[in-house]
Formats: C-alpha cells, structure tokens, sequence
C-alpha cells in the first residue's frame, strides 16, 4: 500500500519500477536527477518507471480531511501520515494505479496497527503534498513524458490532423472487438488495477452497447463490426428477455423488470441489421412498452416491482419515447401513432418543468429529433434546443475557479449534488443529444445555437479522450493491457471501466462522425 520514509532525511522523489505494468521495486530517494533516475533504482530495458516529484508538503487537520483528500485530489495530491513516529507516505499516482479512496488508506493504515480514530488523533498528523509527475523509461532512453494525474493531458483543441471523434470511436470499437467473448458478452465493468471483471450488472448498459456497436458497424461499412454487434445483441436478447404473457415481453433482472431496459433492448433490435432474427422479441418488448405509457406522466417506469415504480423517471421516459419515435419511423410492429407520441411528449415536458434535471435532457433530446424529423413540428425543436441551452452552463472548462485541466469538458454542477456525480457516461449521453441538438439548430436555420454546440461537442470530445486508455503512458500501470485499450476510465481520478462509458461515447462518435 505505502512505503515507510525516514523524516530525518525526507526524501521527495518517489519511483516505482513496473515491468508489464507490475510494480518491481518502489521507494522514495533523495536527490536523483530523471535521466539517472532508471539506473539508480534498477530499471532495465523494457520497464517503465513511475515517479512522483513531491513538494509543497502541508498539514491537515483531521476536521478538513474531507476538503483535502476529496475525490478530486485523487491522483493529483498525496498523503503523509505519520503515527507515533512512524511516517508513511502514499504517492498520488500509486493511489491511481491501486485506485483507492484516501479514507480507505487511513483506515487499512490504523487497522493494521490495530490504532483507534481518537489515538490517531492524539498520537499521529497528516500532511498533504503535491507533486510533478512522470514516466520514463527503463533502459534510459527517450524523454521523460511528463503526466498530470497519471496521464498525458489531452490540449483543449486538436491538432490539424487530429480528429478526436473518429479517434474515439475506433479505440472504443477495437476494445469491444478485443473483449467480446466467444459467447457475445462484454465486460458490464472492469476493475484495471485488479485485473478482473467485476460481479455487478446491468442489462440497459449491456443494451446500450450493443446499439452502438451497431452503429458503428453501420458507419464503417465493417461486415466484422457488425457480426460482433449481433452476436452481442443475440447474447444480451437471450440473458435478459422474458415472455410477461399476454403478448408483453420485458427485460427481467433479479431486481425488476425496467421500461428503460425493454425500450433501449427495443431499439437495438430495431436498428440491427439483424432485426429479422429477433421479430417475437421485438413485437413483445414494444407491447411492454406501449403498457407502461400513462396518462399523468407520460410512462410509468417498471413493470416490477411496483413500489420501484417512479424510479428513474427522467431516464426511461425518454429511453421510451426514442423507441416510440424510432418504432413509427421504421414502420415496427404495434408502434403508437405519432399522434400518441406528441401527446406523450407533452406529458413529459409538463413533468419536466415541474423538476427539471439534467438527465432528461439527451434522451428527449434524441427523442424530439426524430419527431421533428418525421413531423416538421416546430415544438419537438423548440423544445430539444431550450432544454440543451438549460444544460450547457453545466459543462465545465477553464473559467471555473480551480478546475483541474484534466476535467475541462465534463459535465457537473457542483452547487446541484442532487444531479449526481460526473462521469463519462454522463458525459457521453449529454454528447449524443448535443449531436442531435446542434442538427436541429442547423436544420431551423440557427447558426447561433449551432455554433455554441458545437463548441460545446468539442470541449466533451476532449473530456472523453482524456479519460481513455490511449496508449501506454496512461496504461503503464496496468498488467492486461488488451482489456483496457480503448475503453474509458469512470473518470479522472477513477479507472473503473464500464461498457456504458464505452457505449455513450461511441453513439456520440458516430453521430458526429455521420454525413
């Protein structure tokens, strides 16, 4: 976990020597200049060495712990505690790469010596300090890259040859490509620092991926893409779609059966360019949709349990009315009448400006897009643009005091907790419906909402390539490095991998990648 220091001599250069992304040997030395540094702490050829510049030491009081060492400071701070007598330091990039909570470091610290809270307080202090980092490399050779948290900083505008959304995308789609089992499954979530996959689920992410795998497909032209979408989509159909009786289908987890699941499972049916294999399937799923549509708000939002019903409303009212919009358009089975859809809209945004939140706006985004495409109806437009002009102040750049460069483009509002955290699932699906939003600007002959969009679409594609695994220098902690490339870190200071991150940001890709 951490490396004892003498505080005597207090040493400020941290290094780890890592061999396939293994740690082999790591410590803390004094006085070391960077192109010795891999032959004084015996880095051979092939090994990359972590290093950490520490400075700025300070003391926190216990009362500011949260403040300090806050989830944001993960990766860019680190922490020094010491305990009667005893100094540990634990080096910001080694808290990335074992991606641990700095509560959890004190904690498994004060349990290992069997120390209470209130001894700590009596008989040990913590500092906090920053530091330069870096990445070398073993045998000596090359320049030091220089990271800002454990990864290269992406420049706020690409380069001349740089197109950032068609890099995105094809990184995503090797990675899908790379982990898709034999069976059609991908990874629901990785744990890098670990090596493992993790036991949590969820059907709607899975769904998610394999809509946008198809998409993707579809957009290159790739016969191997879009195989690899319908083996997925085969796997997800078969895991999760069940028969409710009475003509309704629904996709069933052990928690309930959700409308947002059985709309989005809908969709990729229908936009596969495999939809003929999955008729039953789809005629039932859009029977359940159509039996959770209501007349007070639009849609209720589980089939089961019925306690959870109301859950997640600004999510699945919109997953469900993109379906329905999609499903008149393509001519489905038992698709509603546009008739019913532009009386559910209505429903919707009147429950929208009850209590309005961030979440409803990129599925309903999406949602009035394909209304108004198939419609002309000024309201499906007017709507989706006021709702993303509500949205932008929410994305975050370089104006906001303190903000890390690293999180430029992201969208949070930290005065509104209740919107939740950011991450790049988020970020991703506010991209898909800023996609949406910047055509329908365009199509109303709105250069001004159109132009801020796209701004806005820039600074998001800068944000998500940041938080994916590029090449090695910000994977050079990880030892499967074929189950990461590609994919996207929850966030900055978080490098869980989940196929929902993967599969915003690779339908946003596509969208602005397509003519």
């Amino acid at each position: 976990m951490s490396v004892n220091v003498d505080p005597d001599r207090d040493p400020t250069i941290w290094f780890c020597v890592r061999r396939d992304g293994a740690p082999k040997n790591r410590g803390w030395i004094r006085d070391a200049p960077l192109d010795d540094l891999p032959r004084r702490v015996g880095a051979r050829r092939g090994d990359v060495v972590e290093v950490c510049v520490a400075q700025d030491f300070r003391p926190v009081r216990l009362g500011r712990f949260p403040r300090v060492f806050s989830e944001r400071a993960r990766g860019r701070v680190g922490m020094e505690i010491r305990y009667r007598g005893e100094v540990v330091r634990v080096a910001p990039t080694w808290m990335l790469a074992t991606n641990r909570r700095f509560r959890r470091v004190l904690d498994r610290f004060l349990k290992q010596r069997n120390a209470t809270a209130d001894e700590f307080t009596v008989n040990g202090g913590l500092r906090a300090y920053s530091a330069r980092q870096f990445l070398l490399d073993g045998g000596g050779e090359g320049v030091a890259d220089e990271l800002f948290r454990g990864a290269p900083l992406v420049p706020p505008s690409p380069s001349a040859e740089e197109d950032r959304a068609a890099d995105l995308a094809d990184g995503i789609g090797n990675w899908m490509l790379a982990n898709l089992a034999p069976d059609g499954a991908l990874p629901y979530k990785y744990w890098p620092s670990r090596g493992i996959v993790s036991p949590a689920d969820n059907a709607i992410r899975r769904f998610l991926a394999s809509l946008s795998l198809a998409r993707l497909g579809e957009l290159r032209g790739s016969s191997e893409i879009r195989q690899a979408a319908r083996r997925n989509l085969r796997f997800n159909v078969a895991r999760y779609f069940r028969d409710l009786g009475e003509g309704r289908g629904a996709i069933v987890e052990p928690a309930g059966a959700k409308l947002g699941a059985a709309a989005i499972a809908a969709l990729a049916i229908l936009e596969s360019p495999a939809s003929d294999e999955f008729l039953p399937e789809l005629e039932m799923l859009t029977a359940g949709v159509n039996s959770l549509a209501d007349e007070d708000n639009g849609f209720r939002t589980f089939f089961f349990p019925p306690e959870r019903d109301g859950d997640n409303w600004n999510f699945y009212s919109g997953e469900a009315l993109l379906f329905w919009a999609e499903a008149v358009r393509r001519g489905a089975p038992s698709a509603p009448t546009l008739e019913r859809c532009a009386a559910t809209f209505d429903r919707c945004r009147r429950r929208h400006y009850q209590a309005r939140n961030p979440a409803f706006v990129p599925w309903h985004t999406q949602a009035c897009a394909s209304l108004y495409d198939q419609t002309g109806r000024s309201e499906f437009a007017d709507f989706a643009l006021e709702i993303n002009d509500w949205l932008l102040p929410m994305q975050q750049w370089d104006q906001r005091p303190g903000l890390p460069p690293d999180l430029w483009g992201r969208f949070h509002d930290p005065e509104r907790p209740d919107f939740g955290p950011p991450h790049a699932a988020s970020t991703g699906a506010y991209m898909e419906g800023l996609a949406d939003a910047m055509t329908l600007a365009r199509a109303v002959g709105d250069g001004a909402r159109a132009a801020a969009y796209e701004v806005a679409i820039a600074r998001g594609l800068r944000s998500l390539r940041q938080l994916q695994f590029r090449d090695r220098r910000d994977a050079f902690y990880i030892t499967k490095p074929e189950r990461v490339m590609g994919a996207l870190r929850t966030e900055a200071y978080d490098n869980a991998v989940r196929v929902d991150s993967a599969a915003h940001a690779l339908a946003a890709a596509v969208k602005i990648l397509r003519p």
